[in-house]
């Protein structure tokens, strides 16, 4: 993190500024996800918006500051996204000394699960959260490499969702976006190409 200043209505404030994806959480990398693919906003609504993302400042309150200091902690930013998060895939990860699985194999998604992350994936700036609270799930046996995670309820989700939000990096959890798209993608095909099998099979019957 970076200290900043910032001079709102004649009185000077620090803020912390991320330099590194470690810092930036779920929460903050939805808000600023949301921000750049808003191809409507014009360069000052941008810098306004992508601050208030990862600062926490309503924007409100940051268009009560000098442009030129804006701009100047903007132009901060280059440090952060000169690289991208990371994406290693992180199979188990662990808050409070607790550990979380993601899905061991997906192979034995169940429809449930399918079903609801299809769904967030309709809005997956705004689904983030959700995404990875079905994904990892906590550890109840584990050998080595190999272990077993609780199995998928909604009424288990929502603390996790809130606790993944504030308390995970994105650096820490983006190889695990990276590593479902490439396999939803394919778990989509399958099941595209099964149904239309099984509309075969029912017209052949027909």
């Amino acid at each position: 993190m970076k200290t900043i200043e910032l001079i709102i209505d004649g009185k000077v404030d620090n803020y912390e500024l991320p330099t590194d994806w470690k810092e930036v959480s779920i929460s903050q990398y939805s808000k600023l996800l949301k921000v750049l693919d808003n191809e409507d906003m014009n360069e000052i609504e941008t810098i306004i918006r992508t601050l208030e993302a990862l600062i926490g400042i309503e924007s409100r309150v940051l268009t009560k500051a000098p442009l030129k200091y804006l701009k100047d902690v903007y132009s901060e930013l280059s440090v952060l996204t000169s690289n991208q998060p990371g994406n290693t895939l992180k199979k188990v990860i662990e808050i409070d000394d607790i550990e979380y699985g993601i899905i061991p194999d997906f192979d034995d998604l169940t429809l449930g699960e399918f079903a609801d992350l299809d769904n967030y994936l309709q809005e997956p700036f705004d689904n983030l959260d959700k995404i990875f609270a079905v994904l990892y799930r906590p550890v109840i046996e584990r050998k080595g490499d190999k272990y077993l995670i609780e199995d998928y309820t909604l009424k288990d989700i929502k603390d996790r969702r809130e606790l993944f939000s504030n308390r995970l990096s994105i650096d820490t959890v983006n190889g695990a976006m990276v590593f479902f798209y490439d396999i939803g993608n394919k778990l989509i095909e399958s099941m595209v190409s099964y149904l239309e099998m099984q509309n075969q099979e029912l017209r052949k019957a027909i």
